[in-house]
């Protein structure tokens, strides 16, 4: 299922210690021909929150699946017959840091897709750093996979399962199939809630693995099959 969002037209924040017009803003809802779309606030379930120190912000599973339809002239034709096969390759943790407000600041752990098995994690963390000074100062690769536990609480999560993990893998394959099947890769956030249980937050149409281990063959497979079918295209225009 979808993550809930409101169906209010738009929602009016007010600071609560300001007057005259000033600590006030308006969201006009996207499903209404806004810019914004609103959702309640969820929180990680308890089978999730117990990995994670007490702040941590919603942290979520990142799968990419890749659509056999896109290699059809035809896609939606393709996956309607059972021809445009959509297959997981990947899934990794990404367990938020205390005190952020997304887990883009996170421990990227990878995930075994068919039995939820978490492995050792790693970090990302020299992507992001702005300035030529601080930049100068990180590594232009991180380590590998070596990180057990959460380091702001030291809570294992390296060995824990992700619950389910199959009826996750079959709700991205599903969402892939029937909502985009001529996409060629797509990466799914999934969040594991307390208030709505499983649920799709949303879909990357430019994705990568996250640092997640993925079946080489299989991955350079497909792209050499996409790239194939895009080439012969640019060919006929």
């Amino acid at each position: 299922a979808a993550s809930p969002s409101l169906s209010d037209r738009a929602i009016v924040v007010k600071h609560r210690n300001e007057e005259g017009g000033l600590g006030l803003h308006t969201f006009r809802n996207a499903a209404h021909g806004g810019d914004w779309i609103l959702q309640p606030a969820l929180s990680n379930a308890p089978s999730i929150a117990k990995l994670l120190p007490p702040v941590a912000p919603l942290s979520t599973l990142r799968l990419v699946t890749a659509s056999r339809a896109s290699l059809h002239q035809r896609p939606a034709e393709a996956s309607s017959l059972d021809e445009g096969g959509v297959e997981v390759l990947s899934a990794c943790f990404r367990a938020g840091r205390a005190g952020a407000s997304t887990d883009h600041s996170c421990v990227m752990f990878d995930v075994d897709v068919a039995t939820g098995d978490i492995r050792r994690g790693t970090t990302s963390a020299h992507w992001y750093q702005l300035g030529l000074a601080r930049a100068r100062r990180c590594p232009l690769f991180s380590e590998g996979h070596t990180v057990e536990v959460h380091p702001d609480c030291g809570a294992p999560v390296c060995g824990e399962v992700i619950p389910d993990m199959a009826s996750i893998a079959s709700l991205v394959r599903e969402a892939h199939r029937k909502l985009m099947p001529g996409v060629p890769l797509v990466g799914w956030d999934v969040a594991i809630t307390a208030e709505a249980g499983v649920c799709l937050l949303e879909a990357n149409l430019s994705c990568n693995f996250f640092r997640a281990s993925f079946d080489e063959r299989v991955y350079f497979t497909f792209a050499e099959a996409l790239l194939g079918r895009l080439e012969g295209k640019a060919g006929r225009c």
